[in-house]
């Protein structure tokens, strides 16, 4: 079996790839990078070291890398038996032209095999819109091959994998904390698909937000007050006692929501599920740093992401968001250099304003909550800020 990865950074690596390799596949990474796809093809192999309470190396072998946008990358995909991505969302589009092409190539040969296709991205059914862009570029002559042969199933995935460097770190080494989730719509997958570690679930979609709500706004809210306080890695920033008083209140407000859209959910269940991300934020060896998980913060104080969508559950269920406006508030002050949607964000607080900036890019939300946001917003740049 081959499987194809889009993406071959520390997500792609540490996480995908690993499993893939672990499952039996032959994986073959795509990227951008020359100097990643060169080192990779030189070695062979790398390392994944896994950090928890105890720390433990393992060695993935046999994999090989092609450039993205290339033909060696065309032929890869009509090869494979499985194919995912983890290059963030906005890069789906350049992932979907490789696809395309591809697949129509399959299609004219003839090629027997069904592939599945995952795009395991942090957002809410990243490979439907991964689907979409793939299906605008593909022939009309071989849409009834795709739709026979093609799986698209949309996927939950959640592991911590930071830029981290030790001592004895070679250059395709992935740090990785010990936990980690794949769960993948069953229903979307086309042939049998076997993935030890992955879990085949009926309805994906409790799975995505709790994940995405949970973890990921939970995660982005620490880095971003942790940010405004100076702190460098979410663990310091989840020491102090204002922080994780927010965090758990974010966690609580996201149950609510999704207990109120999806009754089939137990509030021990999901009480538990953020009990264990608070223990995961405070892993040392991890050294995740704050401005890693607070970048593109347009994207994630947007729509359908991981703070308006679980303030919208919530509002809905008859809440009204203390805790959730405060991590979006912080998030509205998050001013890293070298981040270009941050300094993007921060030209237009400038220019119209900080209520114009959450209308344009939070959206979704009513006057209400925008009036608590900007209030919070000012009150941690008066007071909170160092």
């Amino acid at each position: 079996m081959k499987a194809l990865h889009f993406g071959a950074g520390n997500i792609g690596r540490g996480f995908i790839g690993f499993l893939l390799h672990d499952a039996g596949y032959e994986v073959i990474f795509a990227d951008v990078v020359t100097e990643v796809v060169e080192k990779i093809n030189e070695q062979k192999s790398y390392r994944v070291i896994v950090v928890g309470d105890e720390q433990r190396e393992i060695t993935v072998n046999d994999v090989s890398a092609v450039m993205l946008d290339s033909h060696e990358c065309v032929a890869e995909v009509v090869g494979a038996d499985s194919i995912t991505t983890s290059v963030g969302v906005r890069n789906l589009p350049a992932v979907a032209k490789i696809i395309a092409q591809g697949l129509m190539q399959r299609a004219n040969q003839g090629v027997p095999q069904f592939v599945n296709v995952f795009a395991c991205e942090n957002a809410i059914n990243a490979t439907d819109i991964l689907k979409t862009y793939v299906l605008e570029q593909i022939d009309p002559s071989v849409l009834d091959y795709v739709d026979s042969h093609v799986g698209f199933a949309n996927v939950a995935v959640d592991r911590i994998a930071p830029n981290v460097r030790r001592a004895d770190s070679r250059p395709l080494d992935v740090v990785v904390e010990e936990f980690f989730e794949w769960d993948i719509e069953k229903r979307a997958l086309v042939g049998s698909v076997s993935i030890d570690g992955a879990t085949f679930v009926d309805e994906l979609a409790p799975y995505l937000e709790r994940k995405l709500f949970l973890l990921n706004g939970t995660h982005a809210t620490v880095a971003y007050l942790g940010y405004v306080k100076n702190y460098r890695t979410i663990d310091e920033a989840m020491h102090d006692p204002w922080i994780s008083q927010i965090a758990a209140g974010v966690q609580q407000e996201a149950i609510e929501g999704l207990l109120y859209a999806y009754p089939k959910l137990t509030r021990q269940s999901l009480e538990s599920y953020a009990q264990k991300i608070q223990k995961r934020f405070l892993n040392p060896y991890l050294e995740d740093d704050v401005t890693r998980v607070g970048r593109d913060p347009i994207r994630k104080l947007g729509p359908n992401e991981r703070f308006v969508s679980p303030l919208t559950q919530f509002v809905s269920a008859g809440g009204h968001p203390e805790f959730l406006t405060m991590g979006m508030a912080a998030g509205y002050l998050f001013t890293a250099s070298g981040d270009d949607k941050a300094e993007q964000l921060q030209d237009t607080i400038a220019n119209h304003g900080i209520e114009y900036a959450i209308r344009h890019i939070s959206k979704d939300v009513n006057e209400d909550v925008v009036a608590k946001i900007a209030s919070n917003y000012y009150f941690i740049q008066e007071n909170i800020k160092k």
